[in-house]
């Protein structure tokens, strides 16, 4: 049939089928998977995680729950609220944060997901800005205990609140790991990049307190300069560098 012999109603027709199929294509791409060890792969929504198991909403069906031990990966982007929390956090509401977070973990730890794993440590790292030191420390046992393969992060958060409660000897011994990795490269991937800056930060603190100026002024320096990944780190090094100079005329980094 030519196009000019066409019913006017076929470019309607047509263009209802293309809407209908960049519809489906998009609600398609917008599923989540999770990839089985036994190499199958399963799409819905992932709704959290009780139990030992993930929960999946099927499209079309209803929920079903998937051992976590069977499962080889999942393929997620990080829910809005996470990012809302984390900024949060950075700027201050640390109230807000821990709120927020807690409703996360709750939700979804245990997820084999990077983002879920920073948001078990973001919780430590929220209870500890709002004042509670023993909420901060239970969250980085729960984060150590939850994803055994984050210790760094947990060691960092531990590290952490030893600085804040002033058991600087009790730090440094958690930051090594850190530090020495740092050494080895000047372009960390994104998951360890943040981690480098507020473990310098740490330890030009831990320095700072023993009275060895110079060295902290090299650790502020690197957290400020080398691996500024974390912007609120990166700024209190660089004023504590500031800080450092200003009250020690000459002095230098080594």
């Amino acid at each position: 049939v030519s196009l000019m012999n066409a019913s006017p109603r076929a470019p309607r027709r047509l263009f209802f089928v293309l809407t209908a199929l960049t519809a489906a294509t998009l609600t398609a791409a917008a599923q989540d998977a999770v990839v089985m060890k036994a190499g199958v792969t399963r799409e819905g929504k992932i709704t959290g995680v009780s139990g030992g198991n993930l929960r999946l909403q099927v499209q079309g069906g209803g929920s079903t729950g998937i051992p976590l031990a069977e499962i080889r990966e999942i393929r997620m982007d990080a829910p809005p609220e996470f990012e809302a929390a984390a900024a949060r956090l950075a700027n201050g509401d640390a109230a807000g944060a821990v709120a927020a977070l807690q409703t996360i973990n709750d939700t979804y730890a245990g997820l084999p997901a990077p983002w879920a794993q920073r948001a078990a440590a973001l919780l430590g790292d929220a209870k500890l800005a709002a004042g509670d030191r023993e909420g901060a420390a239970a969250a980085y046992e729960k984060l150590s205990q939850t994803y055994p393969e984050a210790t760094a992060m947990a060691n960092l958060g531990r590290a952490r609140l030893a600085v804040e409660s002033g058991r600087y000897d009790q730090a440094s011994p958690l930051l090594e790991p850190l530090l020495a990795a740092s050494d080895q490269t000047a372009f960390p991937a994104p998951s360890e990049a943040v981690a480098l800056c507020q473990a310098h930060l740490l330890a030009g603190r831990v320095q700072e307190a023993a009275g060895d100026r110079q060295a902290a002024l090299a650790s502020y320096l690197k957290a400020s300069a080398l691996f500024p990944f974390d912007q609120n780190a990166a700024e209190d090094a660089q004023k504590r560098a500031d800080a450092l100079r200003a009250e020690h005329a000459g002095l230098i980094a080594p």
